[in-house]
């Protein structure tokens, strides 16, 4: 639907550029788009090879193994069925830690090696278990202290407090976090409940 709705308005554009007589600006535009969109994307992965390469750095000297121990307690609560599963334990700590500093290209292969790891553990793999459920509450409601890559983003469009959204973001990615576990734990407590009356 996406790509109906771009090819649609690009469409439209140069129909309306070739009607007008313009379309040399049409194509300088496209020009100049493009050389922008590169420069901003070699800006922009430079910003993202930092942090990626900072966390590499943190997995290889076992700081994240002290951040998995920091957030142990919350969830073996949040998932008390995986208390003897120190890798599983360990691989959400990583995907929570990589969202906290805003770096979404390292939390997304790490979810998914947790999605699968879950799915291992699964007694019924044709459906969701609560664990699977759970964890997407927690890492979907996008809980961000740094956003890196945002900050990144928008100190290379040239803003000038590419910082300033930083608390914003805090604010609304916990309140995305608690809001999204708090209806996973409560959906899941009433399915609990339905099957206790069946």
């Amino acid at each position: 639907m996406i790509n109906t709705i771009w090819f649609f308005l690009i469409f439209v554009s140069i129909f309306t550029a070739v009607a007008d007589g313009r379309l040399t600006t049409v194509s300088e535009s496209i020009f100049k788009s493009t050389a922008h969109a590169v420069e901003f994307t070699i800006g922009l992965a430079g910003a993202i090879a930092f942090w990626s390469g900072m966390l590499k750095i943190a997995e290889v000297s076992g700081i994240t193994r002290i951040i998995a121990r920091l957030f142990q307690p919350l969830l073996t609560r949040l998932f008390p069925v995986l208390k003897g599963h120190r890798n599983i334990i360990g691989l959400i700590s990583m995907t929570v830690t990589a969202n906290l500093l805003g770096l979404g290209n390292v939390a997304t292969p790490l979810g998914l090696k947790t999605m699968e790891e879950l799915q291992k553990l699964n007694p019924k793999s044709e459906r969701a278990s609560d664990e699977i459920c759970t964890f997407l509450s927690l890492i979907l409601g996008g809980l961000c202290i740094l956003p890196t890559t945002l900050i990144a983003v928008r100190a290379k469009a040239g803003s000038t407090n590419p910082g300033a959204i930083l608390i914003p973001v805090i604010l609304v990615s916990l309140t995305g976090t608690i809001t999204g576990l708090t209806a996973n734990y409560l959906l899941l407590r009433a399915h609990q409940w339905f099957r206790r009356k069946e």
